[in-house]
């Protein structure tokens, strides 16, 4: 949000409270400089874009994280074994598909939460807004990261006891 009418010029946009925390770009040091500069109006929209983007990576984490998962159940299921009887619920028929699952889908979580680590710094970097990416990894990913790896560890641990 910023404070502008719709006719101002782009240099006097005025900054989202939320960009008073992003790394200040070098002064210009020659016209020359500062004519190279990013354009006002690419800076703002490309910091909006950084909001969006890092609500929509961190729904699509948990997503592809639910979608990889059943998909491993369900080629469990459909391969059958010891532990799918027809009267029983289980999904997950052979100890090694119990422990694959486990594995396998502790995956998407864990490079959700890297690769969301990494975009933060990158956005940094490039004085783009970042903040949103730190909220998104401390408030969505960090604890499902942590609650997904305790079903999956411990579902490992209890099979391997």
């Amino acid at each position: 949000m910023h404070d502008s009418q719709p006719g101002d010029h782009p240099e006097n946009l005025r900054p989202s409270p939320t960009d008073r925390y992003n790394r200040v770009p070098p002064e210009p040091k020659s016209f020359d400089d500062l004519a190279a500069g990013p354009d006002p109006v690419e800076v703002d929209r490309r910091n909006r874009a950084s909001t969006r983007q890092a609500i929509a990576y961190a729904a699509a984490t948990v997503l592809i994280t639910f979608v990889v998962a059943f998909a491993i159940a369900l080629a469990s299921r459909l391969q059958g074994g010891p532990l799918c009887t027809p009267d029983s619920g289980a999904w997950l028929c052979t100890e090694s598909w119990r422990m694959w699952w486990a594995i396998l889908s502790s995956i998407p979580p864990v490079s959700g939460l890297l690769g969301c680590a990494v975009i933060m710094v990158r956005k940094l970097n490039r004085y783009e807004r970042w903040v949103p990416w730190m909220g998104v990894f401390w408030l969505p990913l960090v604890p499902f990261t942590m609650w997904w790896l305790t079903v999956t560890i411990g579902l490992i641990a209890v099979d391997t006891a």
